[in-house]
């Protein structure tokens, strides 16, 4: 059986879809990867990869819907802004953010579909926001399996072929898929391979379980982490994208020390290279690390502070990690709502967030004994699920 992923910018993305292709490949399937570039971590994780795409800037895109959306409304865009707003004004707003995905979805097109109607999969793997991947199945007569990454943002916020009849697309979105033949469908997809807790999810029709399984990238394990902890540890991590949606100022990691300076935790502090210069002064005792996956680290850790993106929430999840997460984002404010509703950790928004609130909150979440309890069940609850291996036959089943 062929079988062609195709996750769209960005390593998180990508990342989630390893467990399966590895899973695929190792019981005797063909497996391509076809993403937009730079595709140095699909060529590190050992797929075999496919440049699609790659001429159009989607994270600059992206961040000029995000900020032209933040200039109308008056702050950073959140979960359910536009339900009282005039429909023609959300039909307004909900284009303007899906335009960078519509262009890069014409970007992608024009490799990912004549690959498609060569190579002729029998399946493809997709992610919600690749509006490519439903054409390209559609083109090339495959089968359409969509997987998540965590709560299903993309089906709360209206993504097209989510279930949104084409009348409700973009119109360059339709325009895209009559060009290649294709007659757009409100849902292309046969099922949906969730990883994330069914506590953790909205309603997902067609709805797969499987196991959340942390990959994050190659990495060497230090000495220091061998060791146990003296004290109590905290992790505090950040979005590698973040700064370049929201800027700098919506940067909080300094903040985030500063808070948890005076509690008698040892802080690891995650962070890429190219942002330590905005972290400023560390605490007395405090590491500064990059490139060390949260698999590794989490384990060890008694808390976890961070962003809100899936896939460390779900990484502190697995492990059994109480979590505060401090979103800037409207994605990372649904993901902050729903892990909060679990009662696993706090959730709160950014822009509204002062230091002696985070102080108080870390420390709710370091000693509360229900949110420790809450982690451990939901922890249960992600490794009762089948494995990526498991779900190998359920794709073979599809042809």
């Amino acid at each position: 059986m062929r079988i062609l992923f195709t996750p769209l910018a960005g390593i998180a993305h990508y990342f989630h879809l390893v467990p399966l292709a590895w899973a695929c490949r190792a019981a005797g399937h063909e497996v391509r990867i076809a993403a937009r570039p730079p595709v140095d971590a699909v060529v590190r994780s050992g797929m075999p990869v496919l440049r699609a795409g790659g001429r159009y800037d989607f994270t600059a895109g992206l961040a000029e819907a995000h900020q032209g959306i933040q200039r109308e409304i008056g702050r950073a865009p959140r979960p359910g802004d536009l339900a009282a707003l005039p429909p023609e004004t959300v039909r307004r707003l909900r284009h303007a953010r899906l335009a960078p995905h519509v262009r890069a979805a014409e970007d992608m097109a024009e490799d990912l579909v004549p690959f498609a109607r060569t190579w002729r999969p029998d399946v493809i793997v997709t992610v919600p926001i690749v509006l490519a991947a439903p054409l390209a199945a559609a083109a090339s007569g495959a089968r359409l399996v969509r997987h998540l990454w965590g709560p299903d943002i993309s089906r709360h916020a209206g993504f097209p072929g989510l279930g949104a009849p084409p009348a409700e697309w973009p119109p360059d979105l339709v325009r895209l898929y009559e060009r290649y033949g294709v007659e757009p469908q409100a849902d292309h997809a046969l099922r949906n391979i969730d990883p994330c807790p069914a506590s953790l999810q909205i309603q997902v029709p067609d709805r797969i379980p499987v196991r959340y399984t942390p990959y994050n990238d190659n990495a060497e394990l230090p000495g220091w982490l061998v060791e146990p902890p003296r004290r109590p540890r905290v992790c505090v991590t950040w979005s590698t994208v973040n700064t370049q949606l929201v800027g700098s100022d919506g940067y909080l990691v300094p903040e985030i020390l500063k808070a948890l300076e005076s509690l008698d935790v040892e802080i690891v502090a995650t962070i890429p290279e190219r942002d330590h210069a905005l972290v400023g002064e560390l605490p007395a005792g405090a590491r500064l690390v990059s490139g060390l996956p949260h698999d590794l680290l989490l384990p060890s850790c008694d808390a976890v502070v961070h962003h809100g993106g899936a896939g460390t929430l779900l990484t502190a999840a697995r492990h059994g990690v109480p979590q505060l997460v401090i979103a800037p984002v409207a994605d990372q404010i649904f993901n902050a709502q729903r892990l909060a509703a679990t009662g696993v950790g706090i959730g709160m928004i950014a822009d509204e967030t002062a230091a002696d609130a985070i102080k108080a909150a870390a420390t709710t979440v370091l000693t509360e004994p229900a949110v420790r309890a809450a982690a451990t069940r939901l922890q249960a609850e992600i490794l009762a699920q089948p494995a990526p291996t498991d779900l190998v036959r359920t794709l073979e089943d599809l042809t």
